[in-house]
């Protein structure tokens, strides 16, 4: 019979799932976990889409708030020198 040549480990034996080293896996399970934590933190921290979205809809409610003291003023003003207009000259 033929002498076959196995590399020496050491005295470890590498342990494997599906045939991928544990090492990699967890390498890979931390990554995962590290973009998840970014990803919520994205969505959900305190500079995420969900208060840009909440800014957004505050912003609109204001321009429209002005739109309507715009309205207002130019009717008072328009009131006004029409009162003015009545009053006696000094």
């Amino acid at each position: 019979m033929p002498k076959i040549d196995v590399p020496e480990t050491g005295g470890r034996v590498p342990i494997a799932f599906l045939g991928i080293p544990i090492q990699r896996i967890i390498i890979a399970l931390v990554i995962v976990i590290a973009l998840g934590i970014y990803a919520g933190v994205l969505l959900f921290g305190p500079n995420s889409l969900m208060v840009l979205m909440g800014i957004e809809e505050q912003r609109s409610s204001y321009e429209w708030y002005i739109k309507t003291l715009k309205s207002k003023n130019a009717a008072l003003q328009k009131e006004y020198f029409e009162l003015k207009q009545l009053e006696p000259e000094p």
